[in-house]
């Protein structure tokens, strides 16, 4: 899945390249949505491994971030969601450098998950027998 997220916030960078070459806010728009939906299925897959189910809702991805002690990760997420989802996608709120820090720090959490992930699979893998 963190294969899917990085596929997704790669075709929000090449929009988010376009609409500023163009001035088009509908491909604005798209990038800040598609950057959200990166992050959506990154944290996802992170809640899917350490809890056993997908969350349904904002609300709900927010509430089992702090449940697993991750409110860290919570604020993150609460902060591209108002940057990416609210202001520029729903808003129009037209600030490509704000998009792009939003799109860069997506990146961040997706590499800094997936190697969580990765490590978590590792520990969690049965020792070969004797």
């Amino acid at each position: 899945m963190f294969e899917t997220a990085r596929e997704v916030l790669n075709y929000a960078f090449e929009e988010l390249d376009r609409s500023e070459k163009l001035r088009d806010v509908f491909l604005y728009r798209n990038a800040a949505d598609k950057g959200f939906l990166a992050l959506i299925i990154a944290i996802n897959e992170y809640i899917y491994l350490v809890k056993g189910f997908v969350p349904r809702s904002h609300s709900e991805r927010r509430r089992v971030l702090r449940e697993i002690g991750r409110e860290d990760l919570r604020a993150v997420y609460s902060d591209l969601m108002k940057t990416l989802h609210e202001e520029a996608f729903y808003e129009g709120v037209y600030q490509p450098d704000e998009v792009r820090y939003a799109l860069n720090k997506v990146k961040n959490v997706i590499d800094e998950l997936q190697k969580e992930v990765e490590k978590l699979k590792s520990q969690n893998k049965p020792s070969p027998s004797p």
